[in-house]
């Protein structure tokens, strides 16, 4: 397999210390006080919901069969808490896509590309339509690992199955705003992650971890969209970064007498303007 796991930590670290830059700030106060609230929210709703659960788990299981409860329950804790992790990060990002996005789109002007303009609300409408996209794939693979959770033996290793495909699915979440910028195929994207499956991993794997951190959890979404950013931009270059067949009608991308040649590297050169 290649890539780094190490280098995909060192992204992520990447974003949290651009989280103050200059040109960034207003587009990363948005999503840190979406994540503040909302993650205030759920994470006190899922501990009741947690807590009210095991102790009906404890009331109805047979007492000879009370040391299996210190055996499975702690996987199971687990196991619930991966999912709730991962369900709020889905919600959580759909959500805040639009800013994501642009978020992501300022990273890349920072570093020299030039994405070509959109309206306000067609970038709305492409953002939330590529979450939909995600969230389709998501979701069957998701459902199949909740099924596995409940099977004999199988679900002890369910926790670690959850981690990894977790890890997987959180780092496609933020690595595609720049692909989506770009006009790039969701299909496209993934190919350009399974080119370094490695450092993929470890992005969203730190990623995933530090979002059960709380307090530090506010400030992930935005560090994991700038790291995420940067991340396909110096390890996935794009060999051919031209617009979709149908993309500039959707979205405003371009206009007829004006259009962007996009370059190898992920910038545009204007080939049309005066």
């Amino acid at each position: 397999m290649k890539g780094n796991p190490i280098l995909g930590w060192g992204y992520l670290w990447r974003g949290f210390q651009q989280l103050s830059q200059p040109g960034l700030r207003r587009f990363v106060a948005l999503p840190i006080l979406l994540n503040a609230v909302l993650l205030s929210a759920l994470s006190y709703g899922a501990v009741q919901w947690l807590d009210g659960t095991t102790e009906r788990l404890l009331d109805n299981l047979p007492s000879w069969l009370e040391w299996l409860y210190w055996l499975v329950m702690p996987l199971l804790v687990i196991t619930l808490l991966l999912v709730l992790a991962y369900f709020f990060s889905a919600l959580l990002v759909t959500i805040a896509s639009p800013f994501n996005g642009l978020l992501s789109e300022k990273v890349e002007q920072q570093k020299g590309s030039r994405i070509a303009e959109e309206t306000l609300s067609s970038m709305i409408r492409r953002t939330l339509a590529r979450e939909w996209t995600k969230i389709k794939y998501m979701l069957p693979r998701y459902l199949g690992l909740l099924i596995l959770s409940f099977i004999p033996l199988v679900n002890l290793a369910s926790p670690f199955l959850w981690f990894w495909f977790g890890s997987w699915i959180v780092a496609l979440q933020y690595i595609d705003y720049s692909y989506d910028n770009h006009a790039r195929s969701f299909a496209q994207m993934r190919g350009g992650l399974a080119s370094q499956p490695l450092t993929v991993l470890g992005f969203g794997a730190t990623t995933a971890l530090l979002m059960m951190v709380p307090v530090l959890n506010w400030f992930v979404m935005p560090a994991a969209v700038i790291g995420g950013t940067l991340l396909r931009l110096e390890q996935m270059p794009l060999a051919d970064n031209s617009a979709q067949p149908g993309k500039a009608s959707a979205v405003d991308y371009a206009v007829s007498t004006n259009k962007d040649t996009r370059l190898t590297d992920g910038k545009t050169e204007n080939t049309g303007r005066g």
